[in-house]
């Protein structure tokens, strides 16, 4: 008998043909409490697994509460800000300007911004669309970090900018662009700025026109075109400290991190520099700040939304990418070299990376986070307390989505075997066993 969520969904997009299931006592409801270790629980948590990237259908969970104030269920539809997942869909929109021949991976992206961006310490290197997608492009998120809407991101780049921190948005001496992996979520401001720029369009209309409405998925940068009545369904995030600084209490209440409230329609979430106060998002110019729509993590998403994207992945980038442009993406332009230092790698959970998309290498105590779990691709995601992965092999046609929504002590605190948290590692080995 088809379930409710099963009938709901088969009016269009992706069909749910059935949710996890296990014994009376489900352990993903020890890993909601915590497991009897008040530090380790979390409100609420969802995951999506499919195994034929050919056919329609994902097993779905849901877990817990999407809004501790009201009470409200946490369910497979619940969109919530997803992280650096984000940075992996700006670069799928990004690639359809490259397929088109608008512009190369290798451009110097000077040209294309209409200001020089360059690394202070290494002028004479080239930074291109390749390097800022994989990270390679020498900038760091620099004190002013992000750039306000109202501020133009030229203002932080550029030598004598009012928020150029005295060339703190870029590494040190010795960590050359296209060698060293330093990873920033400015680069992933400027790759929408070009994309901006290229196209004409704001970034968040142009996501949606190219990525998020051919797959049919009901998710926005920063709410952007996502219906009130999505809203309305959407994950609160949490922890148990008033911000990432602590003070924690674990055995303490959840406290709202982002989305308890969200302003009117079409206002989006967005932060707003004090000079900017009151002017409307629609007076914003196309090319004037990458930061504003939140390529590098703002984008809300549920796991159904995940799911439609890792097929697309699985798909090899049907429909939106061709096969030669999806491997130009997802092959590795990074890896890791333990005989000499050449990047940090995100405190060694990223040992090979493509253009805004990861490769699991199965690195024991590094990116490891599942058996099975080499040659996967994808990415993690962790902010506001939010823990979240989208990770697909396309030889096998498989994918799996997860996101839980908050933690209760310092995530240093809940490391597991891999340099994820062991929560998430639950979740993902479950879903991979879907």
């Amino acid at each position: 008998m088809p379930t409710r969520r099963s009938l709901l969904a088969a009016g269009g997009g992706l069909v749910l043909t059935g949710a996890l299931t296990g014994a009376a006592r489900d352990p993903l409801d020890d890993l909601l409490a915590g497991a009897g270790d008040p530090g380790a629980a979390v409100p609420g948590l969802a995951g999506a697994a499919f195994r034929d990237a050919s056919r329609p259908g994902a097993t779905t969970v849901a877990r817990g509460l999407a809004d501790v104030a009201t009470g409200r269920s946490m369910t497979a539809d619940s969109p919530a800000r997803i992280a650096s997942i984000s940075k992996l869909v700006t670069a799928l929109g990004f690639m359809t300007l490259v397929e088109a021949g608008k512009v190369g991976l290798d451009d110097d992206v000077s040209d294309i911004l209409g200001w020089s961006l360059r690394h202070p310490r290494f002028p004479k290197a080239t930074i291109t669309p390749r390097r800022l997608m994989s990270h390679t492009s020498g900038l760091r998120n620099g004190p002013s970090y992000p750039v306000a809407f109202g501020r133009p991101l030229s203002a932080a780049l550029t030598p004598g900018g009012a928020q150029w921190g005295d060339g703190a948005w870029f590494g040190p001496a010795g960590e050359a662009p296209g060698d060293w992996f330093a990873y920033a979520d400015v680069n992933f401001a400027v790759v929408a700025q070009l994309i901006e720029r290229l196209s004409g369009q704001r970034f968040d209309r142009f996501m949606t026109a190219r990525v998020l409405e051919p797959l049919g998925v009901q998710a926005g940068f920063n709410w952007s075109g996502v219906a009130q009545a999505v809203r309305d369904r959407r994950a609160v995030l949490y922890r148990k400290a008033p911000s990432d600084d602590g003070p924690w209490d674990a055995a303490g209440p959840w406290v709202a991190q982002l989305d308890q409230t969200l302003p009117p329609a079409p206002e989006l979430a967005v932060r707003v520099a004090p000079e900017a106060a009151g002017r409307a998002l629609d007076s914003y110019q196309p090319g004037e700040n990458g930061f504003v729509f939140g390529p590098q993590g703002g984008l809300r998403a549920s796991v159904v939304d995940l799911a439609a994207i890792g097929r697309l992945l699985a798909r090899r980038g049907a429909p939106i990418l061709r096969p030669e442009t999806f491997a130009a993406m997802t092959t590795p332009t990074w890896r890791f070299d333990p005989a000499r230092p050449n990047g940090e790698g995100y405190g060694g959970l990223i040992r090979a990376y493509g253009l805004g998309v990861q490769t699991l290498t199965g690195t024991a105590g590094s990116d490891d986070p599942f058996d099975g779990c080499e040659g996967w691709i994808g990415h993690a995601g962790d902010a506001y307390g939010l823990t979240s992965g989208l990770w697909v092999h396309p030889t096998k046609g498989r994918g799996m989505a997860y996101l839980l929504t908050g933690q209760a002590a310092p995530l240093a605190r809940n490391k597991g075997r891999s340099k994820l948290t062991r929560q998430e590692e639950a979740l993902a080995g479950r879903l991979a066993r879907a």
